[in-house]
């Protein structure tokens, strides 16, 4: 479990689990491109990441495992739905979006 801070940073560097955060982010970062743009600066940003992910997906991959392990309810077993959704909820604050 990553309740505490060193469970998160192990979580977080374990081969396995960074794999399937770094497909979640993939997932999340396609789900995103598809999306209408509004011209907004939460809408710009969030497909900036986007474009990003998929150009640099490995420069992202630490980013996003640390902040899904840091949710205390992750862990070594969590299903692929609680990483997706995960994911899902931290991609406009590693975005840098302001919220909806």
């Amino acid at each position: 479990m990553a309740a505490d801070l060193h469970g998160t940073t192990d979580l977080s560097s374990w081969p396995p689990f960074v794999r399937r955060v770094q497909a979640a982010m993939i997932k999340a970062a396609t789900d995103v491109a598809a999306e209408t743009s509004e011209e907004t600066p939460r809408s710009t940003l969030r497909r900036a990441l986007s474009v990003n992910v998929f150009a640099n997906r490995e420069d992202y991959t630490g980013r996003f495992a640390i902040a899904v392990a840091s949710n205390p309810v992750i862990t070594h077993d969590s299903s692929d739905g609680d990483l997706q959704f995960t994911v899902n909820s931290v991609w406009d604050a590693i975005a840098g979006a302001p919220p909806a």
